[in-house]
Order: structure tokens, then sequence, then C-alpha cells
């Protein structure tokens, strides 16, 4: 049952980080990359996606697939704040480095 609750979790995850308006993800490449970690059917990602939809999520819908409409940062505003990072006082060059990593877990896998 708990695995069943993370679905949606993989859902939101993956529209969040692996696809935007230019890369839209359809419900079978959904339902490849979860069944990797526990099988589904592309009728289970359905139901998720319409129920994070209900729950507020921006998902939007395509003839390609779905994305999710609005990130975190944009990529002009994460190299911003990445650079003001790297040029900051007062943090080792490990502490930015690190600070930098977590930054980059809010942009797209396909942008990076």
């Amino acid at each position: 049952m708990q695995t069943k609750k993370q679905m949606i979790l993989w859902v939101l995850n993956i529209l969040n980080t692996d696809s935007d308006k230019q890369h839209p993800i359809t419900q079978t490449g959904l339902t490849k990359i979860i069944s990797g970690v526990y099988p589904c059917d592309r009728k289970t990602v359905c139901r998720n996606i319409k129920y994070l939809k209900e729950m507020g999520y921006p998902i939007v819908k395509t003839s390609k697939g779905f994305y999710m409409d609005k990130k975190l940062f944009s990529v002009e505003e994460t190299e911003f704040v990445i650079n003001a990072v790297r040029s900051s006082n007062g943090k080792t060059e490990e502490e930015k480095e690190e600070i930098i990593n977590r930054l980059m877990n809010h942009l797209t896998s396909i942008k990076r």
C-alpha cells in the first residue's frame, strides 16, 4: 500500500523534473519510468495525474503528453543565483558547491 502512495509522488517528481512545454511526457513514458521501480499501468498513471490536477498542481495535457506548467525557478533565475553563490564571501568552496548542487536539483533534467 505504501508504494501505491509513493507512485503519486513519483508521477509528480517526474513531471516536475523531466517535462516542460517543449518536452511533454506521455502516460506510456511515465509508466515505463515508474515500472523500473514499481509495476504499474497507464490507467494508474492516468488516475494519479487526474488526482494531482484536482489537488491544484499545474499539469497541462497536450497532444504530445503532459508537463508541469510552473517550475520553482526558470533557467535564467537559477543561473543568476548560482553565479551569486559562486561570487559570494562567507562560505567555503565546498559549502558553495553544496548549495549549488541543491539549487541544480530544482532545474529540470532536460535543461541541465
